[in-house]
């Protein structure tokens, strides 16, 4: 993965002279690998030449980037050019050869939440959960579009892990002799992933969960209180 630094930074140096922006090939470097989550190019090489890892950035089938490191890298740096981190982030999309995301929230809203989507719609426990309602499910889960919270990708350095929580809300025939028996599902999913440098990551396995939520009979309950005090039925 070093040959990736060098043709991104030969890449981003191109770009920023054309913008009138030189900057020396290694300050560029410097933030390259911090925007990679290192906190120098030495730690970088250092943490390249482990054998003790199992994988290194080289393995990785995906990059999720972390700009604001690099911006805080430029600054130590005292390299002041506006278009550096966004040039340095458009060199390692072009060049790399797995895909690059900008961000942790790139990430999430470009990936992981349809993978997490999809993992909750194929779960058997979904399945089971749903069976349990009596209701069909023709939609998928309705999960958060704001990024959720993690671990610090970035200080991981074996494994890592995104969940969401959401809901899947059913139908149900008002015509069927069957009981209501609830019609939305409380949903979890989740994607583990193993490192493969700070910023490279290697998917493992997904996990879906769901449970009924019986909130409605609570509310069914209210409901009758309601319409006994409203009929005068006195209560034992």
């Amino acid at each position: 993965m070093t040959k990736l630094i060098s043709v991104a930074s030969h890449a981003a140096s191109k770009s920023l002279v054309q913008d009138g922006q030189p900057i020396k090939r290694s300050h560029i470097q410097e933030v390259l690998v911090a925007i990679l989550g290192y906190q120098t190019y030495a730690a970088f090489s250092v943490e390249e030449n482990d054998e003790s890892l199992e994988y290194h950035l080289d393995d990785a089938e995906m990059l999720v980037l972390n700009p604001p490191a690099g911006e805080r890298r430029a600054h130590a740096l005292d390299v002041a050019a506006p278009g550096l981190i966004a040039a340095c982030i458009a060199a390692l999309q072009d060049v790399a050869p797995v895909r690059v995301f900008a961000d942790l929230d790139h990430f999430y809203d470009d990936y992981a939440r349809e993978e997490l989507v999809d993992t909750i719609n194929n779960s058997d426990d979904v399945s089971a959960a749903m069976s349990e309602t009596n209701a069909y499910f023709d939609s998928d889960a309705n999960l958060p579009y704001e990024t959720p919270a993690t671990d610090d990708l970035w200080a991981a350095r074996s494994e890592w892990c995104i969940e969401a929580s959401g809901d899947m809300t059913g139908g149900h025939d008002t015509e069927s002799d069957r009981m209501f028996a609830g019609d939305t599902l409380n949903c979890r999913g989740k994607l583990k992933f193993d490192k493969a440098g700070r910023a490279g990551l290697i998917f493992v396995e997904s996990d879906g969960s769901a449970g009924v939520d019986e909130s409605w009979r609570e509310q069914d309950f209210e409901y009758d209180e309601a319409q006994e005090a409203d009929l005068g039925i006195p209560e034992f």
